[in-house]
């Protein structure tokens, strides 16, 4: 019944008029992102970049974008706080705006490249237009290690086992490098767990001043 209830509840989220979407400054059109011809870790850096910039507008820390043909095409950034919206997760404003703008025989093909791995709301929006390959950056368990807060819910790979669909479901990739982006979680009441959690786990903080992921110290 949960399954069941996400969808529903995504045919309406994932209405083309249904919510605004404001995903910063990194729309790309076809053709105009660098290549990757050697493997994932270009494009999740990517995400990790989308990721900061939602913190640093204060929103929660996690960015999305789609891949098509080796080239990005399309990315997106939580908006939860700057919108007022619960529902402007990354993973969902970039199926909103892939809606919109990318023609469903593309967004098939195209691989999703998520600089956490997706909650189960999200997974209900890649699942209802038919995302069949996702990149991720953080895991689940690791999340949880930076949230203090066992994950109780569906994973993704499991949402779309259970309802038949395939999933190439790859990751994590860099995530020693993508932990560090929840250094820039907005202040909330999970933010003072989070930064104590990061520190007890070692993680170095290096994003003061900054823009870009760079490697984390040893």
């Amino acid at each position: 019944m949960k399954i069941i209830f996400l969808i529903v509840l995504l045919v309406f989220v994932l209405s083309p008029t249904a919510l605004p979407v404001s995903a910063g400054d990194y729309i790309i059109s076809y053709g105009k992102e660098t290549r990757s011809p050697t493997g994932h870790e270009p494009f999740i850096r990517q995400a990790f970049e989308l990721a900061i910039s939602a913190g640093k507008k204060g929103n929660h820390p996690f960015g999305a974008l789609l891949v098509y043909q080796n080239k990005a095409i399309l990315t997106a950034e939580n908006t939860v706080h700057a919108d007022s919206n619960v529902y402007g997760h990354a993973e969902i404003n970039l199926m909103i705006k892939a809606r919109r703008e990318i023609p469903p025989e593309v967004l098939r093909e195209s691989t999703m490249y998520v600089s956490t791995a997706p909650c189960m709301l999200c997974c209900s929006a890649m699942w209802y237009r038919d995302i069949a390959r996702v990149v991720y950056g953080v895991s689940y368990k690791t999340f949880s290690k930076v949230t203090g807060v066992e994950d109780k819910s569906i994973p993704c790979e499991k949402l779309y086992q259970e309802t038949g669909k395939p999933l190439e479901w790859i990751g994590p990739v860099l995530e020693e490098e993508g932990i560090k982006v929840f250094y820039l979680w907005p202040q909330d009441s999970s933010q003072s767990s989070i930064l104590k959690n990061l520190e007890e786990l070692g993680i170095v903080k290096t994003l003061q001043h900054g823009d870009r992921i760079t490697p984390i110290d040893k």
